[in-house]
């Protein structure tokens, strides 16, 4: 099977976990036959498969300046004899790209509502959180962008929305080519052919394990003031309810590191999506205990952060503390979530099985 990719390529942190997750097990996909190219830029021969993917960052800029270019793009790519696909590389459940919806075959994210009937409500600034923040009065309206929305007549468009993957897959270790940002990685992102040449596999080495001697309780290191207004609120709150536990302030990656592998718990709260990238793979990486505001309502594949791994709080935060509390106090109980998380990561990130797991599962997507 021919699949051809349409990519802006490493430029942005999602890109890069979803090109890693691909580009990682092109040499099992090979011998499964599937056959994949990836594209920087749109051309006649990009049609002439069996499978055109094209993720949300290729098209990123024309939703502002003239998003008719999408859709005859998505038009001219379909033949009587290709699928079209779009891969939604948003951090959110929700979708800023849903009016592609009628142009494409499927339209996949790493992480969907399991009730899609959310696709059909109008939420602020296309995010649950500030959504969830202005319909309680707890922040002042502030559209940030205009809400997509699906009609509830169009069952057959909900029907294309379908979880694709979420990047587990990618390198979170201290080193990674990925994260890191150096001047040499920011310049070799630019270019496809470097850059993915010299990503690398996590070591064993790469894993913390867990540990009840942890010489520090709690951390939380998290940007203020880079989002719009209900996701600032949100964190803004999170680090006022935990300002006389810790200090919130950025510090560097060496440090960050040895901060999370030397800590019991890591408060990850909500960012542009509810899965942090790389945040959340990082705490699983180090071994600590990872809190996050409920995620019960995601469906995602592979579903490492799920109640049995993840101590989740309320949106509202009014249980945060009493739950950190608790947790320190309670550690080698506590502590069974970070050995979970920790050992959901290793299957999917790091043997023989998430390579087969994941090729079943992108063979999957692309023959139903």
């Amino acid at each position: 099977m021919k699949v051809n990719i349409l990519t802006r390529g490493f430029l942005s942190p999602n890109a890069r976990g979803w090109l890693y997750s691909i580009i990682k097990h092109i040499p099992r996909l090979s011998e499964r036959g599937i056959d994949l190219s990836f594209y920087l830029k749109n051309s006649e021969e990009v049609k002439f498969c069996d499978v055109v993917i094209v993720e949300s960052k290729f098209v990123r800029d024309y939703w502002i300046k003239d998003e008719e270019k999408i859709f005859k793009l998505l038009i001219n790519l379909k033949t009587k004899n290709n699928k079209v696909f779009f891969f939604d590389l948003g951090d959110s459940t929700y979708s800023w790209d849903l009016a592609v919806l009628p142009y494409v075959d499927k339209f996949l994210k790493p992480y969907i509502f399991k009730d899609r009937t959310n696709y059909f409500l109008p939420l602020d600034e296309c995010n649950n959180i500030t959504n969830y923040y202005q319909k309680r009065g707890m922040i002042n309206y502030d559209t940030f962008r205009m809400p997509h929305f699906l009609k509830k007549g169009d069952k057959k468009l909900l029907d294309k929305i379908q979880v694709g993957f979420n990047y587990v897959f990618a390198d979170y270790s201290c080193n990674s080519n990925l994260w890191k940002h150096d001047y040499f990685n920011r310049l070799a992102r630019r270019s496809f052919k470097i850059f993915n040449k010299i990503m690398k596999i996590p070591k064993s080495y790469d894993f913390v394990t867990p540990s009840i001697n942890r010489k520090q309780d709690l951390s939380c290191r998290i940007l203020l003031n880079k989002y719009s207004n209900g996701i600032n609120f949100h964190r803004e709150e999170t680090a006022k309810i935990l300002s006389n536990q810790l200090s919130t302030n950025k510090i560097n990656r060496k440090d960050y590191f040895s901060e999370i592998q030397n800590s019991k718990v890591v408060v990850s709260p909500f960012g542009w999506g509810e899965i942090n990238l790389p945040r959340d793979y990082e705490v699983a990486l180090s071994g600590s205990v990872l809190f996050k505001p409920d995620i019960s309502h995601i469906d995602t594949w592979p579903n490492i952060f799920n109640k049995d791994t993840v101590v989740q709080y309320k949106w509202d935060l009014s249980n945060l503390l009493e739950l950190v509390e608790k947790t320190i106090s309670n550690y080698d109980e506590y502590i069974q979530y970070a050995i979970r998380l920790q050992n959901e990561y290793r299957q999917f990130s790091f043997n023989q099985f998430g390579t087969e797991k994941f090729c079943d599962h992108f063979i999957k997507i692309l023959e139903n």
